[in-house]
């Protein structure tokens, strides 16, 4: 499983592949704090990969990729979720309680973003 597979879906707005590879790499037990820097990236998608990368490794209780420290902020807001922007209270909630990786980047997702059981 590459960590460029997870952007790619997400920044076509398929998050229900998305979830899928989320779910696998918790069925495999990736291991987070080795996954490699994706290579072949734009700025906007390793500041995704890079947000996802900590977030999951949160999730998972393991510290995330060296890598992912050097990686910083968008100039501008990128919604992971499509349609967000449409419900005002969702993106409020969103950009205030998102998850801090993503925020930090200037990614907005709800606290629950990929989110799987």
């Amino acid at each position: 499983m590459e960590l460029h597979e997870l952007v790619r879906a997400i920044v076509t707005g398929n998050l229900l592949a998305a979830r899928q590879w989320v779910a696998d790499a918790k069925r495999l037990r990736m291991r987070w704090g080795e996954c490699a820097q994706p290579k072949g990236l734009t700025d906007r998608e390793l500041a995704i990969a890079a947000g996802l990368a900590e977030l999951l490794a949160d999730r998972a209780g393991v510290s995330p990729p060296q890598w992912t420290r050097s990686v910083g902020p968008q100039a501008e807001l990128v919604v992971l979720d499509p349609g967000l922007e449409a419900m005002p209270r969702s993106f409020a909630r969103a950009r205030v309680d998102g998850p801090e990786p993503l925020r930090k980047r200037n990614l907005i997702a709800l606290p629950d973003f990929l989110d799987v059981a």
